[in-house]
């Protein structure tokens, strides 16, 4: 699971407010850290990435808030620096594999 998925991904988006990422699009990274699913959506108005996770073998994804692209690395206050780390290298390879 440590490549673009394309996958439609269950999840109760009656939880979720107005626009926010709609899981039943193909995310821009998924993938899978220290038993934690992870993936990397579009955030609002294509001006960020969010970042959604879930525990391994559940269905549901929380939104775990936005992140920011410098090209090389994710910047974000929600998710702990190894997380973004490996986030960045997936989100390296799906933009590598585009060209």
């Amino acid at each position: 699971m440590n490549s673009i998925s394309s996958e439609t991904t269950k999840t109760s988006a009656k939880s979720e407010p107005p626009g926010s990422v709609n899981y039943d699009d193909t995310p821009l990274v998924e993938t899978e850290h220290e038993g934690v699913d992870y993936r990397i959506d579009a955030g609002k108005q294509g001006t960020a990435l969010c970042i959604s996770s879930r525990p391994g073998g559940s269905w549901d994804w929380s939104s775990g808030g936005e992140a920011r692209w410098d090209g090389s690395m994710l910047r974000s206050k929600a998710f702990e620096r190894g997380v973004l780390v490996v986030l960045a290298g997936k989100l390296k390879e799906a933009l590598a594999a585009l060209e």
